[in-house]
C-alpha cells in the first residue's frame, strides 16, 4: 500500500460523492415534475489489490451507474388505469349532455307536451263540432313536433361535437405517437449500446405514453436497443422510429355519418376500448345513434299511427282538393315495393271514398281495394290507385310530380275518406294530421292548421261523433305492435331511463376507475416519486462522505510533503 494508492482511493471518493450529490440534487429540482422518475447512484466498490497472499487493500469506490427507480410493471398498470379512467370520465361526461337534452326532471318536457296533446284530443271528443278545441289540439300537435325536432337538433349537434373532439384527439394522438418515434430513436442514439439509459429521455419518453394512454389503449413491448414498440390492441402503431399514424374515417353509411379512427397506415380501423377516443367512439355509436334511432322511430310510429286513424276520420267539412303529402318514385311499382319510395309501407286492404253534394246532402260511398297482397301480378300501383279515384263519379285523380292529388269536380262537391285498413292513405299522406316521416321533419299538416275544420274528429261522418278523437287520444297509452306491442309513453320513458340508467352507470364506473388510478398512482409515486425528507438525508450523507473524502486527500497530502522533506 502506497501514499498514491491512498490519494487514489480520495480521488474517487472525492469523484464519487460529488456524482451522488448531483443526482441528489437532481431528485429535489424535479420534486414537483410528476413525469420524473426517481434517480439512485449505484456506486461500488473498485477491484482489490492483493499486497501478499492472503491479504487485499481496498482502491476505493466507482460510480457504476444512475438508474431510475421505476417498476416497468407498474406503469404498463397504471398507462391501463389512466386510460379507463380518462374512457370512463368522458363517458360520464357525453352521457351526462345527453340526458340533459331530454331534461326529464321539469314540466318542461316532451312526456308532458306528449301528454298535453293526447289529452287534448280527449277534450275535443268531449265537443267535437268546438272550433275552439281543434285548433288548441293543432297548437298542441305543433308543440309535440317542435319538441321532437328540437330533441332531434340537439342530439344531431352533439354527434357533431364528438366528431370534431374525435378530429381534435385524433390529430393529437397522431402527434404524440410521432414524438414517441422520435423519442425512440434518441434514446437509441444517446445509450448506443453501452448499458447504461437515458434517464431523461426516457422520462420525456414515459411522460408521451402517459400523454397518448388518456386517449387510446396501448400496449408497450421494451425491445433489447431501448425501443419501445407501441400496440394498440394487436395493431402496431409504433415501431421501432416507424409512426403508422393516427387517423379518423368518415363515411356516409344509409344516409348517417359514421366516424372511426383508423391507423393510417393501412387504414384499418382501431380496436379501441378505453382511452377518451375509445369512450367517445363508443358514446358517438352507441348511446347517440341509438338514442338519435329510438327518437327517429317514436317519431316514425307517431305519424303512422296517428295518421292510419286521422286519415280515415272526418272533420266538420270534406276536401274539395287535396294533394298528397308523400312522393311516389315509381307510379308502376307496388305500393309496398321499396322501389315506389314511400316512408310507410301499406298492407293489403281498402278505403271507403265519399262524395257528397252540398246542395241535397246526399252522399255516395264507394270503397277502394288496395291489393298488396302480392299475388297474380296485380298489386296496387299508385297509377292504379288514380285511375280507380278518377273514375268515381265527382273524383278527379291526377299524379303530378309523383304526388296524388284528388279535386272535385265541381264546387257542389266534397270528398271525404273512411274505414282504411290498408293505411294506403296515411302512407301516401292523404288526409293526415303530421307530415314527415321521423323526427327531424315531422310537422303538423299545414292544410289542418290552416282549416280547423278538416280536423277529423268523427268517423261515421256525422259532425257530433267523435270516434276518431277517442280512437287518438287512447294512442297514447295503447299497446301498439309496431312498438314491440309498447305505448307510446312507455317507449319514450323506456328510452329516457335507458339514458338515464347509462348516466348513472358511467357516473358509478368513473369514481371506481379514480379510485384504482389513484391507487397505483400512489404505489407509482412511493417507488419513484422524490421524497425530499429522503433526499435531505442522502444531501447530508453524501456531504459528510464528500468531506471526510476531502480531509483523506489533505491528511495524504501532508503525509507526502513529510516524506518529501526526509529527502
Amino acid at each position: 500500500m502506497s501514499l498514491i494508492g491512498a490519494l487514489n482511493i480520495g480521488k474517487s471518493a472525492l469523484a464519487t460523492q460529488q456524482a451522488a450529490l448531483q443526482v441528489t440534487g437532481n431528485n429535489i429540482s424535479n420534486a414537483g415534475n410528476a413525469d420524473f422518475t426517481r434517480q439512485n447512484a449505484q456506486v461500488l466498490p473498485q477491484k482489490d489489490t492483493q499486497l501478499r497472499p492472503g491479504v487485499f487493500v481496498g482502491n476505493g469506490i466507482n460510480l457504476t451507474a444512475v438508474q431510475r427507480q421505476i417498476d416497468e410493471a407498474l406503469q404498463g398498470r397504471l398507462r391501463g388505469s389512466i386510460s379507463d379512467s380518462e374512457s370512463a370520465d368522458a363517458t360520464q361526461q357525453w352521457l351526462g349532455r345527453v340526458e340533459a337534452i331530454f331534461n326529464e326532471l321539469s314540466d318542461e318536457d316532451l312526456s308532458t307536451q306528449m301528454s298535453k296533446f293526447f289529452n287534448s284530443w280527449s277534450n275535443l271528443a268531449n265537443k267535437p263540432q268546438d272550433i275552439g278545441l281543434r285548433q288548441v289540439v293543432i297548437q298542441n300537435g305543433q308543440s309535440v313536433a317542435t319538441w321532437i325536432n328540437n330533441l332531434r337538433g340537439d342530439l344531431g349537434n352533439l354527434q357533431v361535437d364528438v366528431d370534431n373532439r374525435l378530429k381534435a384527439l385524433t390529430a393529437n394522438a397522431d402527434q404524440l405517437a410521432g414524438q414517441l418515434a422520435d423519442l425512440n430513436g434518441q434514446i437509441v442514439t444517446a445509450e448506443g449500446g453501452s448499458g447504461g439509459q437515458a434517464n431523461a429521455l426516457r422520462d420525456q419518453r414515459d411522460a408521451v405514453l402517459k400523454q397518448l394512454s388518456q386517449l387510446m389503449d396501448i400496449k408497450t413491448v421494451p425491445q433489447a436497443n431501448g425501443v419501445v414498440n407501441v400496440y394498440v390492441g394487436s395493431a402496431p402503431l409504433v415501431v421501432n422510429t416507424d409512426n403508422r399514424g393516427v387517423g379518423l374515417r368518415q363515411e356516409t353509411i344509409n344516409g348517417n355519418l359514421q366516424s372511426t379512427v383508423i391507423i393510417k397506415a393501412d387504414n384499418s380501423a382501431m380496436k379501441l376500448t378505453s382511452g377518451q377516443l375509445g369512450a367517445l367512439s363508443q358514446v358517438r355509436s352507441g348511446t347517440i345513434d341509438q338514442v338519435i334511432g329510438q327518437m327517429d322511430d317514436l317519431a316514425h310510429n307517431l305519424i303512422y299511427e296517428l295518421n292510419k286513424l286521422h286519415a280515415s276520420g272526418q272533420g266538420l267539412q270534406g276536401f274539395s282538393s287535396v294533394t298528397a303529402g308523400s312522393v311516389v318514385s315509381d307510379p308502376t311499382k307496388a305500393l309496398n315495393d321499396p322501389a315506389s319510395g314511400l316512408k310507410f309501407i301499406p298492407t293489403n286492404g281498402s278505403f271507403v271514398v265519399h262524395v257528397k253534394q252540398k246542395s241535397t246532402g246526399l252522399s255516395t260511398s264507394t270503397l277502394m281495394q288496395v291489393d298488396l297482397d302480392g299475388l297474380n301480378a296485380n298489386d296496387t300501383t299508385l297509377n292504379a290507385l288514380t285511375t280507380g279515384l278518377d273514375a268515381i263519379t265527382g273524383v278527379a285523380a291526377t299524379v303530378v310530380g309523383g304526388q296524388l292529388k284528388i279535386n272535385a269536380e265541381s264546387d257542389n262537391v266534397e270528398i271525404s275518406f273512411s274505414q282504411d285498413s290498408s293505411g294506403v292513405l296515411a302512407a301516401l299522406g292523404i288526409n293526415t294530421f303530421f307530415n314527415g316521416s321521423n323526427a327531424r321533419d315531422i310537422e303538423v299538416n299545414q292544410t289542418i292548421a290552416d282549416s280547423p275544420a278538416l280536423l277529423a274528429a268523427a268517423k261515421n261522418g256525422e259532425s257530433a261523433d267523435n270516434q276518431t278523437a277517442r280512437s287518438i287520444a287512447d294512442l297514447e297509452g295503447k299497446s301498439l305492435a309496431s312498438l314491440s306491442n309498447t305505448s307510446f309513453k312507455e317507449r319514450y320513458q323506456a328510452m329516457v331511463n335507458g339514458v338515464a340508467v347509462s348516466a348513472a352507470a358511467a357516473k358509478t364506473n368513473a369514481e371506481a376507475a379514480s379510485v384504482v388510478n389513484q391507487t397505483l398512482q400512489s404505489q407509482r409515486e412511493s417507488l419513484s416519486g422524490v421524497s425530499l425528507d429522503e433526499e435531505a438525508i442522502n444531501l447530508m450523507k453524501q456531504q459528510r462522505a464528500f468531506q471526510a473524502a476531502a480531509r483523506l486527500v489533505s491528511a495524504i497530502d501532508e503525509m507526502m510533503r513529510t516524506v518529501l522533506q526526509m529527502t
